[in-house]
């Protein structure tokens, strides 16, 4: 009789099974604190008139360090303008959220974002 073969998965496929979608990472992105925080504040200071909202700023998926990120950028959504306040990019092979530093073009990890950037502390566009 035969035996089952215990020869191990292929990482491509068992990668494939761990894969985030769009959506997901998203949605992921949205629940943080912060970004809850901030369309609460876009929202009252707007008087409904705006939403805090994330945007694809490219849709084509930016590699680094070995991983595929997608691209989003958080933004006061207004019916005229959409305004930035922070870019990001989520992991689509896990939960790896990293926040784009504007002012010195450096890709940096969300605890260190929260560390010296004060999130939280954070009530309007400009900081």
């Amino acid at each position: 009789m035969p035996r089952a073969s215990s020869a191990p998965v292929p990482v491509a496929t068992a990668e494939a099974h761990h894969l985030h979608s769009k959506e997901q990472s998203a949605a992921a992105l949205m629940a943080l604190p912060e970004l809850q925080a901030w369309s609460a504040i876009i929202e009252k200071n707007s008087g409904g008139k705006s939403r805090g909202a994330l945007i694809e700023y490219d849709p084509t998926p930016r590699k680094l360090n070995g991983k595929l990120y997608y691209q989003f950028s958080f933004v006061d959504n207004s019916s005229d303008a959409a305004q930035r306040w922070e870019s990001f990019l989520v992991s689509s092979s896990d939960d790896e959220i990293l926040v784009e530093d504007a002012s010195t073009d450096e890709v940096i990890s969300l605890a260190r974002w929260r560390r010296e950037k004060h999130p939280s502390k954070r009530t309007s566009i400009d900081g």
